[in-house]
């Protein structure tokens, strides 16, 4: 799998704030319940964002 390498700025704000959104969603489980951010952190680095403009 090659990785989707973001080279313009605008386009990295949006996806950063995709992803944001979605780690929001159900943080407040995660914390409460001390889950670690794995899936998270598989979302981050490995999955190609998927709502690149």
């Amino acid at each position: 799998m090659t990785a989707h390498v973001i080279t313009d700025g605008a386009v990295a704000v949006t996806v950063a704030s995709a992803l944001a959104d979605e780690f929001r969603a159900g943080s407040s489980v995660r914390d409460a319940e001390r889950r670690p951010l794995r899936e998270e952190l598989h979302r981050l680095f490995v999955l190609a964002p998927t709502n690149v403009p």
